[in-house]
Formats: structure tokens, C-alpha cells, sequence
């Protein structure tokens, strides 16, 4: 595995807000660690879980998982040799003493993690295609957001205000990747 392919990005989100969207997340490479995607990791999650959003789908191939500034997006590996990383998975977040834990029900596809582990989903009993966010602390769904390029647009937003208020560090992965150059 390896970092998120930005030619493949722009090549998949060729206008509109997405394609803002890619060119902010390369703006701010070094605050994130996205893993490239490919179609034999997103056939592993749709044989698991059917029905899940196109757009989920669309940044699932180019896309999978890491470090979205201060959240975790599940990947399907723990662990990437190449970058020597170990991450969150899908996996992690099906372990049914996890899900009694905090309440998180069968029928929700937990897909990331927020720094103070507030999980996002999909509620593929409702099949709406909107993402939510359940606090884990009060027990209760805290935001929805219509689609997964909404949440996705909203996480790059609060990561570019953190950054301007010097609250988000650059990662020191990337820090080291940029030296190389």
C-alpha cells in the first residue's frame, strides 16, 4: 500500500465540490495519511456490506482508510509494511463487545473515527445514504450529513481551520517523505 494516488483523484473528481476537495487535501498533504485504495479492498468491503453509498464507493477505490487530518477512516489492513503504519479497521469495529460497548448497532457501517472517538456511519437499515456521527458519550446521534462528500467537504473544513490556528501538526511520516525529496 501507499500514499493516495492525487492523479487518480483528480482523474475520478474532475469538477464540482469533490474535485475542491482534492485540491485542498494535496494543499495539506503533510496533516494527513491517506492510503491509496484499489478494487480488490473495496470488493473485500461490498462482500461484507451490501448497498453502501456510490459516492462511499467512488472514494473507496481511490481511497482506503488512514488519517484524515484528526480522524480515522477504517482501512481494511491493520498494518501497511510499506509505510510501516498501523491503523483502524473495519474489522476492529464489528468485534461485537466493541459495538455492545458503545452502543453501536448491527445495523450501522461504522466506516471512521473522530479524534475523541465519536464513530461515523452509514445506517444500512435505512439505506438514505447519509453519513452519522453517534457521541459516544452522550449515547445519542449528534450530526448527519446528507452524503459522504458532505462529511468529507465538512472534515476538510474544520481540518483547514485547525491548521490556520496552528492546532494540527503536520505528521511526521509525511515530514520525513518530503525530506527525501
Amino acid at each position: 500500500m501507499a500514499f493516495i494516488n492525487y492523479e487518480r483523484l483528480n482523474k475520478t473528481y474532475p469538477d464540482g465540490r469533490m474535485k475542491e476537495n482534492v485540491r485542498r487535501l494535496k494543499d495539506y498533504d503533510v496533516f494527513h495519511c491517506l492510503l491509496a485504495g484499489d478494487s480488490g479492498r473495496t470488493a473485500a468491503v461490498k462482500k461484507r456490506v451490501a448497498n453502501l453509498p456510490a459516492d462511499y464507493l467512488k472514494w473507496l477505490e481511490i481511497c482506503d482508510g488512514g488519517m484524515l487530518f484528526d480522524t480515522a477512516i477504517l482501512t481494511t489492513k491493520s498494518h501497511d509494511t510499506e509505510l510501516g503504519l498501523q491503523f483502524e479497521t473495519y474489522g476492529d469495529y464489528y468485534n461485537t463487545d466493541l459495538r455492545n460497548d458503545k452502543d453501536i448497532l448491527d445495523d450501522w457501517f461504522v466506516y471512521a473515527v473522530a479524534v475523541h472517538s465519536d464513530v461515523f456511519f452509514f445506517d444500512m437499515g435505512k439505506r438514505d445514504g447519509k453519513v452519522y456521527q453517534w457521541d459516544i458519550e452522550e449515547r445519542r446521534i449528534y450530526a448527519v450529513w446528507d452524503t459522504f462528500e458532505d462529511w468529507l467537504t465538512e472534515q476538510i473544513n474544520e481540518a483547514t481551520e485547525l491548521i490556520a490556528k496552528e492546532e494540527l501538526e503536520p505528521l511526521d511520516i509525511k515530514m520525513e517523505e518530503e525530506g527525501d525529496d
